[in-house]
């Protein structure tokens, strides 16, 4: 049997590693278990021998946290952050076949063509449409449609979904995946009066330090954030090519069942931290409380085919400054959204080089990811044709698929949410954290897992009782 620790972290994707450090740092002793043979979970970068940098994943890092950007200096990455360009800001929808610039403001959108006057002026009736009384559970399409009009839904929300979360809007809560839109609307009738009525904040202590956000990645990509955290944790403390199979709690402490390679381990720990997808969550906490289990089997993913694209800068007909393009589910593309990689990050891609990224599947059209590696590189060739208008085959093509790529925020989801609640109130030593609670980003997924080792710090300080006497405690 390995030594007591105080927290275990199963899972080491960016909010499993979160939560460890922010334990570590306080002087825990952690131990992250993870079953694939690297961390950060969808966080993966590839280096070329062309020279490309590949995300397979998560591309972009956007915050205004300043404790995300401390912990990024005291990891040692100050000098490799690689900001975003101007370019960044310019992002575009597909309309009719051709990408139309995303309105930046008010003026912005009252000239845009991605909407028509009569769409126009139905965003602007917002705070003066009457707030009908909504289902307990209400769809983003129907909320929005209900509060900016059907036109704007569809042309500006349906794309924004697609490119953030692969998701169906007629399936997404709207309380789940904007809740303070959602809560906005309840308090002040519309939108836009409801965030005048927001609740008065405490004020920042004086001299608190403020940013204004900033879009960036690393020299060879994010991956390198995830890298940094297990090794600031140590690489005795973060075991890869293991998976947790079972979860036992004994009083005082807990039991968690290690399978590392066919051999099955035992380790102790006053606490538990669960960072691993929900599905994946669920067979673990099944022997401990199975209405739990079933709030987690419950939260669907959604699948995800990432495809980069290599090309010689002479092949663009015209340049490609901006963050990208997404594609409404009306325009019935085969992407979810083309990505102007090496416009966003020129590092990404050799001088004389360009790199793309097609995404394509998604809650709306999942079979799309299942295709061959030959058909999803044709497809993503043919609509940077077409829709980029670049000439010729790519020099470099990469496909990543993620079966389950990121958990949809459905109906009944904040009840899903409640149920796990309760399981950490009756055992503050388990926490939860993912993508599925608090948010799908990389920074939410961050923030979460930074509370849940605040959540469990708590828990171990009014335990009171160090690992190292648990062990004796145990003879």
């Amino acid at each position: 049997m390995m030594a007591g620790y105080d927290s275990v972290v199963i899972g080491g994707g960016i909010g499993g590693l979160a939560a460890a450090y922010t334990l570590y740092k306080r002087g825990y002793r952690v131990l992250v278990i993870e079953a694939a043979n690297r961390v950060g979970g969808v966080i993966h970068s590839v280096t070329t021998p062309e020279g490309f940098t590949l995300d397979c994943g998560p591309n972009t890092l956007g915050t205004k946290d300043v404790r995300l950007w401390q912990e990024l200096i005291d990891l040692g990455l100050r000098d490799r952050i690689t900001p975003a360009t101007r370019h960044g800001k310019r992002r575009f929808i597909l309309i009719n076949g051709k990408p139309v610039e995303i309105p930046s403001s008010p003026v912005s959108l009252v000239t845009t063509p991605l909407l028509s006057w009569q769409g126009k002026l139905r965003v602007l009736a917002e705070p003066f449409v009457k707030n009908e009384p909504a289902s307990a559970d209400e769809s983003v399409a129907a909320f929005f449609s209900r509060r900016i009009g059907p036109e704007a839904t569809a042309r500006l929300l349906d794309p924004f979904v697609a490119g953030v979360y692969a998701g169906d809007p007629n399936q997404l809560s709207a309380a789940a995946v904007f809740p303070s839109v959602w809560e906005a609307a309840q308090r002040g009738g519309s939108i836009v009066r409801g965030m005048f009525k927001k609740p008065k904040q405490a004020k920042p202590a004086v001299g608190e330090p403020k940013m204004r956000s900033r879009t960036f990645s690393f020299r060879a990509g994010l991956a390198e954030w995830p890298r940094a955290l297990a090794r600031a944790l140590g690489s005795g403390n973060v075991l890869t090519g293991r998976k947790a199979v079972g979860l036992r709690n004994r009083g005082d402490y807990w039991e968690v069942t290690v399978d590392g390679s066919g051999e099955i381990e035992t380790i102790t720990t006053r606490s538990v931290i669960i960072a691993t997808p929900a599905y994946a969550a669920a067979e673990l906490v099944e022997p401990l409380d199975s209405s739990v289990a079933s709030a987690l089997r419950g939260i669907p993913y959604a699948p995800v085919a990432v495809v980069h694209l290599g090309f010689r800068r002479d092949q663009l007909s015209r340049e490609l400054n901006g963050f990208g393009v997404l594609a409404p589910s009306s325009e019935r593309r085969q992407f979810l959204g083309i990505l102007w990689a090496s416009s966003l990050f020129p590092h990404v891609a050799p001088a004389d080089r360009a790199l793309t990224i097609t995404l394509a599947g998604g809650a709306i059209r999942p079979e799309l990811a299942e295709q061959s590696e030959e058909a999803l590189i044709e497809a993503a060739i043919r609509d940077n044709q077409q829709v980029l208008g670049i000439n010729g085959q790519p020099l470099l093509t990469h496909v990543t698929r993620w079966r389950y790529a990121i958990p949809q925020y459905t109906f009944g989801h904040r009840e899903r949410m409640a149920a796990i609640e309760r399981l950490e109130q009756r055992w503050p030593t388990l926490q939860f954290a993912g993508s599925y609670r608090g948010g799908v980003g990389v920074p939410k997924t961050w923030a979460t897992g930074v509370q849940t080792g605040e959540r469990v710090a708590a828990a171990l300080d009014a335990q009171g009782t160090t690992a190292n006497t648990l062990e004796q405690a145990r003879g």
